[in-house]
């Protein structure tokens, strides 16, 4: 099945353009198993935030400290790509299928620190049940696939995933990490992913960087 890589996992895309210079923007998401369940409220948009509130909360160069520079997340379309190994995975390639595309409220933002790392930082908002329910849909397909393939014209990356533990922040709480290896090289992506209320968290990274600047992000992302 052809799909866009950036539809499938935030942190494979970024692992790929760490190694091989994808032009995909770092978007979507696709998190790893749960690490609490908390009861979700089912009625009422309460904390809903359009678009332009989420771009207002997102972190800058400046949250981050010196030798980081923002980026806007790229336009051009991400190249197409096939799953192998990950059936369920394969179904997020759908668009009309995908839970993220529920969310019109959103906001992205790339960074590049130093020595050339990169982070991203996404923003979904909608009600709470429907946060829950959609990204629990992409929890139940990564979690069934710890290994696969991401093909695309000029590249085979293997992917590797580990759910890791996540600090109890929020309401729900998903961690990740992606080993991926193409081209004779590998790199390490740790992704976390965290729903306060009406509000989705989504920072994708090496380990350490995004250790230190999750807490900041979601400060930020769910300031009153």
């Amino acid at each position: 099945m052809r799909l866009r890589p950036s539809f499938i996992v935030t942190g494979t895309c970024l692992a790929l353009w760490a190694l091989i210079g994808c032009s995909a923007s770092p978007s979507g998401s696709a998190p790893a198993k749960a690490q609490a369940e908390t009861p979700v409220p089912t009625a009422g948009d309460h904390g809903v935030l359009p678009s332009e509130r989420l771009a207002d909360r997102l972190l800058t160069a400046d949250d981050l400290g010196p030798g980081y520079a923002a980026h806007p997340a790229a336009t051009a379309p991400s190249p197409e790509a096939s799953v192998e190994g990950c059936p369920q995975l394969e179904q997020l390639g759908n668009t009309a299928d995908n839970p993220y595309a529920m969310f019109p409220n959103q906001g992205k933002r790339v960074f590049t620190g130093p020595g050339g790392t990169q982070l991203t930082e996404e923003l979904y908002s909608a009600p709470p049940k429907d946060l829950s329910a959609g990204v629990g849909r992409i929890m139940a397909a990564m979690s069934a696939c710890p290994s696969y393939q991401l093909v695309t014209a000029t590249t085979v990356a293997e992917v590797r995933t580990q759910t890791v533990p996540v600090p109890r922040f929020g309401d729900e709480q998903w961690g990740q990490v992606l080993t991926v290896t193409a081209g004779g090289r590998r790199t390490i992506v740790q992704q976390t992913v965290i729903r306060d209320g009406a509000v989705l968290l989504v920072v994708s990274g090496s380990p350490a960087e995004v250790t230190v600047h999750g807490q900041t992000a979601l400060t930020k992302a769910t300031a009153r």
